[in-house]
């Protein structure tokens, strides 16, 4: 039944991913910013309880490898997003763009963080 729930959460997750980018009115994307929220929680919940019944921990797949593809897939969407960047002509674009291209930043960093600490804690 968790795992039921869990994959009701993550189909959950998905539509309200995709409706954000659609959603203008401000009130509505606060909702849906919630409800993502509340679903990531409640992922983090359902995953600690299967790991317990389970007798394992579902970090296993959280391997230097996997971690190494995230940081490829990162770089690749930077380098996407700095294409568009250098042909948008709209200031408004341009900005949010850098904003994202930013954050593509953070995450590189945050993830090659953490597989210097997933090495250091496999020696």
């Amino acid at each position: 039944m968790l795992k039921a729930q869990y994959d009701a959460e993550r189909e959950e997750l998905m539509l309200y991913i995709d409706l954000l980018g659609s959603i203008q009115n401000s009130i509505v994307r606060s909702y849906i910013r919630t409800l993502l929220g509340d679903g990531l929680k409640h992922i983090e919940y359902i995953s600690k309880m299967m790991s317990d019944i389970e007798g394992a921990s579902r970090s296993a797949s959280l391997t230097s490898d996997g971690i190494k593809k995230s940081i490829f897939h990162e770089r690749e969407s930077r380098e996407i997003l700095q294409e568009c960047f250098e042909i948008a002509d709209e200031p408004e674009i341009k900005s949010i763009l850098t904003s994202i291209i930013v954050d593509e930043d953070h995450h590189i960093k945050i993830l090659e963080h953490m597989d210097q600490l997933i090495q250091s804690y496999s020696k």
